[in-house]
Order: C-alpha cells, then sequence, then structure tokens
C-alpha cells in the first residue's frame, strides 16, 4: 500500500485579498491619482461591484491611457474577482509603462500564483525584489513559490532574507521550517518552528508543523501531543485532525486515526487526501471494501489522484477480485508509465488469473525500471517455473536470492 500523506500547513497565503473601495460616476471626471485615491476611501462589503469598479476604471483609461497606475487598479480589482489572466494582462499594461513599478511586479507574481505558474512568479519577485531589494512580502513569496516547485534549499534562502530584516517574522520562520522538512531536515525544521514559537506560542500552524517533523521522525506520540494542542485552539483544524490521524495509524491505533479523520471529513467532506489516510487505515484492519469506498470519494473528486487508483486496485486483490484490480492498475499505468509497484502489483493479479506470460510482461516492466526490485526476479521465477522453463527460472531466483542479501 502506498503510504499515508502527510499534509503539511506551511502558512502561505498569498495576499491578494483585502479591502476594495468604490467610487460613484463622477470618477471619469478627476484626475487619475485623485480618483485612484478616491477609489481606496471608500470602504466595501463582501458584495462589493467590482464590475463597476472595472466600468469606473475603464472611464478613467479614456482620460488616462498613459497612466500605470490605472491599469495596476484594473488589475488588482481583476484579481480580487479571481481573473488572473485579465489581471496579469493589466499588470503588464502597467509595466509596459514603467518597468519599475514594484507593486505591479509583485501582484502579478500573485497572480501567477494564483495559476500555478510558480516559475514565472518568481521571475516577477526577483524584479520586484531589483526594484526593492529586501522587501519581505516579496521574498516571503518567492519563497513560498520555490517550495512549490521543489527548490526547497533556495526557499529556505529566501526566508532567510526576511529573517536578516525581521528575526521575528513569523511567516518566514514557519516556512523555513517547512522548507528545511521538505528537504528531508525535519531536526533544523523543529528549531524554526520553535523559533516561532517563542514569538507567538499559539501559531496554529506552527504547532501542527512541528507535529509534523516529529512524526517524520518517528515521535508519533510527541506528534499526537502536538496536535493536540493545535485542536485545543481550533478544534476543528482540518490539517491537525488529518495529521493526528496518520500518527495514531502509525502507533496501531486505527479506530481512533478513523475518528480523526471522520471529524475532519465533517468540517470538509471534500479532502481527498483525508479520503485516502482513511482508505489507507481501513485497509490496515482489513476492511478492504470501505477502504475501496474511500478511494471512489478521492477519485470522485480529484480524479487525477493516481496513488488512490492504485490503492484501489491493492484492496480488489485483496478481496480476490483480480480481473477488476487489472483494470485499475492499467489505470495507473495509462496515467504513470513507470509506476513500478503498478506494474507488479498487475503481474501478481495475472499470476493469480494463471495468466503467467502476460504477468512475466508485468515483472519485466519492474526490472526495467527497477533493477533491483527483488520481489519482481522471484516473482518472474515462479511463473516461469508454472510454464515448465525450469532452467530460465533458477536464473531469476538465484538473482532475487543476491539482491535480498545486499
Amino acid at each position: 500500500m502506498k503510504d499515508q500523506e502527510d499534509q503539511i500547513n506551511n502558512n502561505e497565503e498569498n495576499n491578494s485579498k483585502k479591502d476594495v473601495h468604490l467610487v460613484d460616476e463622477s470618477l471619469s471626471t478627476e484626475n487619475a491619482e485623485d480618483a485612484v485615491a478616491r477609489i481606496h476611501e471608500i470602504s466595501s462589503n463582501e458584495s462589493i461591484e467590482y464590475e463597476k469598479a472595472l466600468d469606473l476604471l475603464d472611464k478613467l483609461l479614456m482620460v488616462n491611457p498613459d497612466d500605470p497606475k490605472v491599469y495596476f487598479e484594473k488589475g488588482f480589482f481583476f484579481e480580487i474577482a479571481q481573473k488572473y489572466h485579465d489581471a496579469i494582462k493589466c499588470f503588464d499594461q502597467a509595466l509596459n509603462i514603467n518597468r519599475n513599478y514594484f507593486e505591479a511586479w509583485y501582484r502579478k507574481g500573485l497572480a501567477l500564483i494564483n495559476l500555478q505558474k510558480y516559475p514565472d512568479a518568481i521571475k516577477c519577485f526577483d524584479q520586484a525584489l531589483i526594484i526593492n531589494p529586501g522587501n519581505i512580502n516579496a521574498l516571503n513569496e518567492k519563497g513560498y513559490s520555490l517550495n512549490k516547485i521543489g527548490l526547497y534549499d533556495k526557499a529556505a534562502e529566501s526566508y532567510e532574507e526576511v529573517l536578516k530584516t525581521n528575526p521575528n517574522d513569523i511567516r518566514a520562520l514557519n516556512n523555513k521550517g517547512v522548507a528545511l522538512a521538505n528537504s528531508n531536515n525535519a531536526k533544523d525544521a523543529l528549531y524554526y518552528y520553535d523559533l516561532a514559537l517563542n514569538v507567538k506560542p499559539d501559531d496554529i500552524n506552527a504547532i501542527t508543523n512541528k507535529g509534523v517533523a516529529l512524526a517524520s521522525l518517528g515521535k508519533y506520540d510527541d506528534a499526537v501531543y502536538y496536535y493536540d494542542l493545535a485542536l485545543n485552539i481550533k478544534p476543528d483544524d482540518i490539517n491537525a485532525l488529518n495529521n493526528k490521524g496518520i500518527s495514531l495509524a502509525s502507533l496501531g491505533r486505527y479506530d481512533d486515526a478513523i475518528y480523526c479523520y471522520d471529524r475532519a471529513l465533517n468540517v470538509n467532506p471534500a479532502i481527498p487526501k483525508t479520503y485516502y489516510n482513511k482508505g489507507i487505515t481501513l485497509a490496515n484492519v482489513l476492511q478492504y471494501q470501505e477502504a475501496i469506498k474511500c478511494y471512489d470519494q478521492v477519485i470522485r473528486i480529484d480524479p487525477d489522484y493516481v496513488d488512490a487508483y492504485y490503492n484501489r486496485a491493492v484492496a480488489l486483490g485483496c478481496l480476490g477480485r483480480y480481473q477488476e484490480a487489472v483494470i485499475y492498475y492499467d489505470e495507473v499505468i495509462r496515467r504513470n508509465s513507470e509506476y513500478v509497484n503498478a506494474y507488479y502489483g498487475k503481474g501478481y493479479s495475472l499470476d493469480c488469473l494463471l495468466r503467467y506470460e502476460e504477468a512475466i510482461k508485468c515483472y519485466d516492466q519492474v526490472i526495467r525500471i527497477d533493477p533491483d526490485y527483488a520481489d519482481a526476479y522471484y516473482a518472474k521465477g515462479k511463473a516461469l517455473e508454472k510454464l515448465g522453463m525450469n532452467s530460465e527460472a533458477i536464473k531469476y531466483l538465484t538473482i532475487a536470492r543476491k539482491l535480498e542479501t545486499l
């Protein structure tokens, strides 16, 4: 079975939401600077009329077509309306007029983050930092983007730049810990979580992340203690509930783990990782049919969740439903042609269906991807034996034994 998945809360929030302000139709008769200032004078509520704001800004552009600030404000309103492509076009127009417009580079970076275009976002934050070196917000967002594309060391460097300016920046402390944890440096991550907690003892992100780091070190009881601290602050915190479930399952406390997952799903029934982890826990107590229901929920929410297809296939195999298992292993392979365990699982299922020649082809794929996969050599050897190819079988069984002794 694929391992359960930690859901690290990295405390990274794109600061793209803030109070929005509107003016009336007289906006178009004012000069651009005063008009834009008025946009930020009038408070609004959640039912803001973004389209009205955009219409008023368009009228301003008819009067002031070369004012970068008006394009920036238009992009800002598009961003608030979550129309990120339109926002980027406006920020680009502002930057075409003024290449040194720090705020336009910064907000364009945020819009790109929301589109999950992290490398492009990093370029924007780099441009912003050329204009305003050491800007904490740009450095934090750059670190977030670097973390998202797996450049954890560089992300940590970006957060360190923030901490040189402000050693107590809670976001940088917490997220440097996340970057270190992601690079398998949980011990150093704990140091930064503790620094964050010295600044803010009730910071739920640092508390939860400390639990995750402790769990990654195999200290599951300690991890549960920190998840409980987080839940004392926020009883319905999904990250704490999900991760507590993982640690409890690792301690063999499966019923308690399932209880945590169910609590998390009561808060938000649309989180695939929670269903996934619950499925694995149910499989651990041999409740394969219930596990399959969980994997089905994962696939319903996220049809691209490849591990859910794989674990569904494993559960079907455990129920002796090998033909169905093959179908799901094929689905995994279709989505990821290098998913080595899917080839092995498919081979095993075909073996159980007495389809030895097809099984051998699967084991060959395993060996192609991972030449040190001892079980594949063994399984191929046994399949060859069943086909009466004893000399070939001995060859593969011998390789398997050698690999097992390494």
